[in-house]
């Protein structure tokens, strides 16, 4: 290969420099490449005395020290150099450090294809070739050192050595040729830095040359992001000349910042270093992204409590197709694929689906796989389970199971498994549009696929009884849900009226209609609440006995309880419930509760004696009896609000490590395979890159781009950024 020069322009910095010269001694080889340092007028008293011993120490390598008779600044030293040189050439900050073979890997990639004029490396620390974060400073895994972080990229790298709209000065290499047609920097326009190196690499496209980034080398990067006010002025002067100067090719700039087309490269890096720190479970769910319901706040605090032990992957449909939500502790991404073909949401098995899933389980080195809810995904999983000998764990939230309807309600209207005349079919048409009797069938592909699983869980024992009647030879456990939420000491006043609420979503199932009625017959001593929302529009207008106080925050439900001197809390459910957190968030509030007979929250009011029960099938009449007797019979009222004073609810941090010690069994040692990574992820970028608007609007609104947009930006992207704001508030 062609002999190159590394020029290193040096003013000041002692100790960033003496790492800088060290790792290059140390990792390139001087008898067949050059070296020139350029001392710029340095003032720290240290820089020419190293730089003297150096040169007497280091006599036997191609070694040249030139000294400035005045300061001729960044572009002014470096442009010294290249007219120095007459071959290949390498730009190279004094603050940067090198690893084992960079040189040669960047040599490779500038004559691996025709036109190639500049050459960046993977950094650190250098905006559009930063990783693993994109655009923004990064640090080198706090395990490694820069030749094991070399190693690592060099391992998973792609080699793709992908076009890039600009190179960046930090560590450039300029091939000659290019230099004896383009020439160099321009000293008269950017004398003072910044700006030099997009107007020369701009200057290249004209010819057609290319500027390409080598992927399979990490030049580490210690650049400081604080810039002085004079400093911010000099930038922006520049940028406007760079944009008038290349009005389209900084048009392309800012689109190529907005895409991101090597987001995929980056994302490899991050992707292959957390995936080998820490185990890796694989969660299917049905929703992450909107829904507050149960089974997500539940998995929610589950990857909070665990997120430290475990890299948590959760795989859940939305309008686009599937996504992959990785948290690596306190750092996440996000993956999407394409949709499955699939005719109905019923099928139990999809091929495609079945692949995707594969390359999941191989590309992150899944050992253990928690299903929290099956819609939107297939009865593959449980076999891929086996085949690959991971912990598998099913968590049922629900009695989907059972019945496609979820709930058991029969035209959504009673519980069914009471009911003696039902006829499946209609009710299966008016809730699914399915228009045969399935059940059986489908009670049977699922006690098949149960049977499959290692562990079995559901959140009561009320759920176990109801699901091991249909499927007696199965082994369930019932794991209480957590929640963190503080107890509150209620000094409970009861006065001419007893306030009664209904906390959560007011509708039929769970409840509305009995209210409605119940305000209409309740006429004295009772003044009833929503706390909420309502699908039923005459529960959100006032009344004389019954106020509707709207939607609520978690944090702030126990206040607005207290504050109404909320006596007692309704839960009129007309289905099973298998937990019912908002059951807890009342007796956290210190409140007694009324419950229908019925599900998880009935059974632990029983339980702990935190409340009343009453048959579901009551009339309003014996319903509005009951809170008046409630009402009426202050010693057992007072009774009930001490066992709630001594009810320790289960918190979150109690919950998890349950599940940690169900994750640390039936464990088998899995690895990365790190092609089938670089396959999902570039197949990613192809699709996004090919797809709609809505796909990349669903990027740019992700928790990544957020976070992006809220970091400072080095002031070389300050511009490219506003526009990308700009761009997507329109």
């Amino acid at each position: 290969m062609n002999r190159c020069d590394i020029i290193i322009p040096i003013y000041n910095a002692y100790d960033a420099l003496v790492e800088c010269i060290d790792s290059v001694i140390a990792n390139t080889d001087l008898n067949k490449n050059g070296l020139i340092l350029i001392n710029d007028c340095s003032s720290d008293e240290k820089i020419k005395p190293y730089l003297d011993k150096l040169s007497k120490k280091h006599n036997k390598i191609n070694l040249t020290i030139l000294d400035n008779e005045k300061n001729l600044g960044f572009v002014g030293t470096v442009n010294k150099g290249m007219k120095y040189s007459t071959n290949d050439v390498l730009l190279l900050n004094s603050d940067t450090v090198v690893g084992k073979e960079w040189l040669e890997k960047i040599k490779k990639c500038a004559y691996s294809m025709p036109k190639v004029a500049t050459v960046t490396p993977l950094s650190n620390n250098a905006t559009l070739v930063s990783v693993p974060k994109g655009l923004q400073r990064n640090e080198v895994p706090v395990d490694m050192d820069i030749d094991k972080y070399n190693d690592m990229i060099d391992k998973c790298s792609y080699h793709d050595y992908p076009e890039i709209p600009t190179g960046h000065g930090f560590c450039m290499y300029i091939k000659r040729e290019v230099l004896d047609l383009v020439g160099f920097f321009d000293e008269k326009t950017f004398e003072r830095g910044y700006g030099e190196e997009n107007d020369f690499s701009f200057r290249c496209i004209d010819y057609g040359y290319r500027n390409i980034m080598c992927d399979d080398v990490l030049v580490y990067h210690k650049e400081s992001q604080s810039f002085s006010g004079e400093r911010q002025k000099v930038i922006e002067e520049h940028l406007k000349k760079l944009e008038k100067r290349y009005p389209e090719y900084k048009t392309y700039l800012d689109d190529w910042c907005m895409r991101f087309p090597i987001n995929y490269i980056c994302k490899n890096v991050e992707y292959y270093t957390n995936i080998n720190k820490k185990r890796n479970i694989l969660i299917l769910i049905h929703d992450w992204e909107t829904n507050t319901g149960g089974t997500t706040l539940h998995v929610k605090d589950l990857v909070n409590n665990l997120k430290d032990k475990y890299n948590f992957h959760v795989l859940y449909k939305n309008d686009f197709g599937y996504v992959l939500h990785s948290y690596f502790g306190t750092e996440e991404n996000v993956i999407y694929f394409p949709s499955v073909d699939t005719i109905t949401k019923f099928n139990r098995y999809n091929s495609q689906y079945r692949e995707m899933v594969r390359d999941i389980i191989l590309a992150f080195a899944i050992d253990t796989i928690h299903i929290h809810h099956m819609i939107a995904h297939y009865f593959d999983i449980a076999n891929l389970a086996k085949e690959y000998h991971l912990n598998s764990i099913i968590t049922l939230h629900d009695y989907y199971s059972l019945c496609p309807s979820i709930n058991l309600l029969y035209c959504g209207e009673k519980y069914c498994l009471d009911l003696d005349n039902k006829d499946c079919t209609k009710c299966l048409s008016m809730s699914n549009k399915i228009n045969n009797n399935i059940i059986n069938d489908w009670q049977n592909d699922w006690h098949s696929f149960l049977k499959k699983f290692n562990k079995i869980i559901v959140p009561s024992e009320d759920a176990k009884k109801r699901i091991n009647h249909f499927y007696n030879d199965l082994t369930i456990e019932a794991i209480e849900h957590g929640i963190d939420i503080k107890p509150e000491k209620y000094e409970m006043v009861i006065g001419d009226k007893f306030n009664v609420a209904f906390i959560g979503v007011m509708c039929n199932h769970k409840g509305g209609n009995i209210l409605n009625q119940l305000i209409k017959i309740d006429k004295n001593n009772v003044m009833y609440h929503v706390f909420g929302k309502s699908e039923i529009s005459s529960l959100t207008k006032n009344r004389n006995n019954y106020i509707f106080h709207g939607k609520y925050k978690r944090e702030e439900l126990a206040n607005l309880l207290i504050e109404n001197n909320i006596n007692l809390i309704c839960f009129f459910q007309i289905w099973p419930e298998t937990y019912s957190y908002t059951l807890n968030e009342a007796v956290a509030s210190g409140i007694p509760v009324l419950s229908f007979d019925i599900g998880a929250g009935a059974e632990r009011v029983k339980k702990y004696n935190l409340g009343w029960t009453i048959n579901k099938d009551s009339s309003l009449n014996e319903i509005s009896e009951k809170i008046n007797s409630i009402y009426n019979n202050k010693e057992e009222y007072f009774k009930v609000m001490e066992s709630i004073n001594n009810y320790k609810i289960k918190t979150t941090k109690e919950m998890s490590d349950e599940y940690e010690k169900i994750y640390d069994k039936n464990i088998s040692k899995t690895k990365c395979h790190e092609d089938i990574l670089r396959k999902i992820l570039k197949e990613e970028s192809k699709n996004i890159s090919s797809g709609s608007n809505e796909r990349l609007n669903a990027i740019l609104n992700s928790t990544k781009w957020k976070l992006i947009n809220k970091i400072k930006f080095s002031p070389k992207f300050v511009s490219f950024v506003r526009r990308i704001r700009a761009r997507r508030k329109k």
